[in-house]
């Protein structure tokens, strides 16, 4: 029964590359071998750059006697992207599989239950751990000099290293699951820790070019900290010149952590996977309703679905935590803004269209309307039978944009011209111009989910991530910032910055007045026409 398990949990763990996420079918041979090759592609793109970032780090680190950190510090990529890859799914998959109480309702112990649910975990991570150590192996088989104890445990290093990849997953599934069966709004706690991963996925790209360099000019300061920290990677590090006790103790390590962790898991599994998922029962304390128009229920009715979703949250409305962030960077480096402003004296209007380009590119980030119409579902039926027209549904789908990027982009507004202190023509067209595109991107994305809806999905990930509609939102946005900022760099000697934004105004007004037009005629009576 556990093999059977397995098998069924590995089919879910790679239903992405057989199964049309739209229908629910399976693909034929042909559509198979055309996603395989797909993701081949993009898996094989990822290695190249792993392969690159080893050629960078393998020759001096063993020219310099240090065969073992280069070993080590692969491995800790290695270790972060897999635990990256699939903490994930670790929590879902574990703890919030939606047959977990039919499997245990049925004669199979609890053992069989959790061990399938470990090996999706482990699957996906070992996958990611390995778009980076079979580069770093390959380029070490290239330049060390090797043996055949050194071959052989380097071959074995990426086996025994994803248990390391499982244990932590599970220990932070486990700390999620934990926290989770506490937490009364579960969906806060999937965005808080989503941004947090994000945020660090970013911190880690942008600061890794100083840690390369760190490393190769004092590589005795990072060994040093390794062994002392990461003494199982050290040991690691040494098994791959071919140093036998050392793979002995890597390989223990990582044993009796997993075996402790299993443990754990065991005697936790089967009450934080059968926990009370409900809300807790209150008193019903009589209230007078209050009446709101249908434009405001509607509204009312975008926020509570955008709200009550993590995946919408963290897909369609990153652009509201960027924008946050870059104003409050913004506060603090302000003297040095000021700074380059004075250096470049005779230039600061280039500066109020830099400012606009940026604000409007972190914008797009913001794309709620362009699959709205999508998340409707078989459930379409629902608005449409409501009293209401079709243009007032349409009008709500983009007032959720609107609002919830007008505030955050208003907020940035605000502090690009504290810090730059714009003459007054500009003060005021900074913030038109960006109300104008804002409206004109929301408009432009419910647009196209009209023209390309997706009623049929089963997973609220195919209208967020994998439709149409999302990706020409997102990527026309940058094309028209990019193709404003040619026009001005090829009329830059016969307009000025303030005319140039003028001008760019009246565009973007007859472009909205265009596009709110269509939505309010022919936009409204698609929509009332959609699943007939």
């Amino acid at each position: 029964m556990t093999k059977t398990l397995i098998k069924k949990q590995l089919m879910e763990v790679f239903a992405w590359l057989y199964q049309d996420k739209k229908t629910g079918k399976n693909r034929d041979k042909k559509g198979i071998v055309i996603y395989a090759l797909l993701y081949l592609f993009v898996f094989g793109a990822l290695t190249v750059v792993f392969y690159q970032i080893s050629k960078l780090l393998c020759k001096p680190l063993v020219q310099a006697g240090f065969d073992w950190l280069y070993m080590a510090l692969m491995g800790i990529v290695s270790v972060t992207l897999g635990v990256f890859g699939s903490v994930f799914n670790t929590f879902s998959t574990l703890y919030q599989a939606k047959d977990n109480d039919l499997l245990f309702a049925m004669p199979i112990t609890e053992r069989s239950v959790l061990t399938a649910r470990l090996s999706g975990v482990y699957a996906m991570g070992l996958m990611y751990e390995l778009f980076a150590m079979i580069p770093a192996v390959i380029v070490y088989f290239s330049v060390a000099k090797m043996h055949l104890p050194g071959i052989l445990f380097c071959l074995l290093i990426p086996i025994v290293l994803s248990f390391f990849v499982l244990t932590l997953s599970c220990i932070l599934g486990w700390v999620v699951a934990v926290i989770n069966s506490r937490l009364k709004n579960q969906k806060i706690l999937t965005v808080i820790i989503s941004l947090g991963f994000i945020g660090g996925y970013y911190y880690l790209c942008g600061s890794a070019g100083n840690l390369l360099q760190t490393i190769l000019v004092n590589p005795q300061n990072i060994a040093g900290k390794i062994k002392g920290v990461l003494y199982p990677l050290y040991h690691m590090g040494l098994a791959a010149q071919g140093n036998a006790l050392s793979m002995l103790i890597f390989t223990a390590i990582i044993a009796v952590l997993f075996a402790v962790v299993y443990l754990i898991l065991h005697r936790s599994f089967f009450k934080l996977a059968t926990a009370n998922k409900g809300t807790a029962k209150v008193q019903y304390v009589e209230k007078q309703a209050r009446a709101a128009s249908a434009g405001n229920a509607l509204l009312r009715k975008e926020f509570c679905r955008f709200l009550q979703s993590p995946n919408y949250m963290l897909n369609c409305g990153l652009g509201i935590v960027f924008m946050l962030i870059a104003a409050v960077a913004l506060l603090i480096k302000q003297d040095v803004v000021r700074n380059m402003i004075l250096k470049a004296a005779g230039y600061e209007e280039l500066f109020a269209l830099v400012a606009v380009a940026a604000i409007c590119m972190m914008t797009t980030m913001n794309d709620m309307a362009a699959p709205s119409v999508s998340l409707e579902g078989k459930n379409l039926w629902l608005v449409q039978a409501l009293p209401v027209s079709g243009w007032q549904v349409l009008k709500a789908k983009m007032g959720l944009q609107l609002i919830l990027t007008s505030i955050p982009a208003a907020l940035l507004t605000l502090c690009v011209e504290w810090v730059m202190k714009p003459e007054l023509l500009f003060a005021v067209l900074i913030p038109v111009t960006v109300l104008l595109f804002v409206v004109m991107m929301a408009a432009f994305g419910l647009l196209c989910n009209l023209k390309a809806p997706n009623l049929t999905w089963t997973s609220e990930i195919v209208p967020l991530k994998q439709s149409l509609s999302v990706i020409l939102a997102l990527f026309a946005g940058w094309v028209v910032v990019v193709a404003f900022a040619g026009v001005y760099y090829l009329l830059r000697a016969h307009v000025t910055p303030a005319v140039f934004l003028i001008c760019l105004d009246v565009v973007l007004l007859v472009l909205d007045a265009a596009l709110v037009s269509w939505m309010k005629r022919k936009g409204s009576r698609v929509f009332e026409r959609l699943g007939n």
